[in-house]
């Protein structure tokens, strides 16, 4: 990198001779002497010329280079966000986190050499003991020369963002607007995965055949709330088919319990499910006052609704940050 320091030192001191050599130059009645004095000081200008050419030139290319490495970035993240499309990241507060790609934390690939991190692209190898696991491996982004559609530049974009963004987070910045533009069911994939992660490990209650829940506001009865407006005091529990859920609310505000369609946890009311848990039946208001409460048994089409995990989502409909999960087994 240039040395901008010693550069202009350079200059000041050239600058300094030539002035000098212009006091000699005048002070000179001689002919001879002053066209001798003059090729002197046209040197001393040429030779000031050449640092300050040397420098502005230094200074081009690492600008030049600082661009092309931003703009490989850029197309780094957009052939990830294009392909790596299987849980490899949440979004929370419009912030990328746990990002992987093939089942590799984002850290681990930052510590690959460059051929190993080139060959689990070029390859599509998975990581074997990621959480998550792909549905098909048919599915895991590969190069083309293996079957796959990533191209030759794809392969280095995304050597170059990974590589990056394992320090650096300006790649991953720019990912959750990019989706928003571009790709909006993967955003709310994404901001899916990483509200779900706020449910915590589910505790246990198969062995109750009857629960109650409480909804409460934030610090009532001890209880921790993420949102403002109140929050379920059983966030998270394992119940089994069968089980009667009671949700009372002892909260101050009039909330609703409702379940989610599916696991879109970004816009719980554009997925509420009426036909699952749905305390506004039979209800003049469609609202559980304070002091009010509603049951629910847990079914064998709540146990199907989501075959993967098994789990219901449900919320507040007045309050949709308002979130719980119950995982459900048989």
């Amino acid at each position: 990198m240039v040395n901008l320091g010693q550069g202009a030192v350079g200059v000041v001191i050239l600058l300094i001779v030539v002035a000098g050599l212009l006091f000699i130059f005048y002070s000179r009645s001689n002919a001879v002497e002053k066209t001798g004095y003059g090729a002197l000081i046209m040197l001393a200008v040429v030779a000031a010329m050449i640092p300050v050419l040397w420098i502005m030139e230094g200074n081009n290319q690492v600008n030049a280079t600082a661009a092309q490495k931003a703009t490989a970035i850029q197309r780094g993240m957009q052939t990830y966000a294009q392909y790596c499309t299987d849980s490899c990241y949440a979004i929370v507060n419009d912030k990328v986190q746990n990002p992987t790609y093939n089942g590799y934390t984002f850290t681990y690939l930052g510590s690959l050499s460059d051929n190993d991190l080139q060959r689990i692209i070029d390859s599509g190898s998975y990581n074997p003991k990621a959480t998550v696991q792909p549905a098909s491996l048919t599915s895991v982004p590969r190069r083309d020369t293996y079957g796959g559609a990533l191209l030759s530049n794809d392969v280095d974009y995304l050597m170059t963002f990974l590589r990056a963004s394992s320090n650096d987070p300006n790649g991953l910045t720019q990912l959750p607007a990019y989706l928003q533009a571009n790709y909006a069911t993967q955003y709310a994939a994404a901001v899916s995965l990483g509200k779900n992660g706020q449910f915590g490990v589910p505790k246990d209650m198969t062995s109750k055949n009857a629960i109650e829940i409480d909804i409460v506001g934030p610090g009532q009865n001890g209880v921790t709330c993420a949102s403002q407006t109140g929050c379920f005091s059983l966030p998270n529990i394992t119940v089994k088919v069968g089980t009667k859920i009671t949700w009372v609310n002892k909260a101050t505000l009039a909330h609703t319990v409702n379940a989610i369609q599916g696991t879109n946890l970004s816009s719980p009311l554009a997925s509420t499910d009426t036909t699952l848990i749905n305390s506004g039946a039979g209800k003049p208001s469609g609202l559980l006052q304070t002091g009010q409460s509603y049951t629910w048994t847990v079914t064998d089409a709540a146990y199907n609704v989501n075959p993967t995990t098994h789990a219901v989502d449900y919320f507040c409909t007045i309050h949709p940050d308002m979130l719980a999960q119950l995982v459900i087994t048989r």
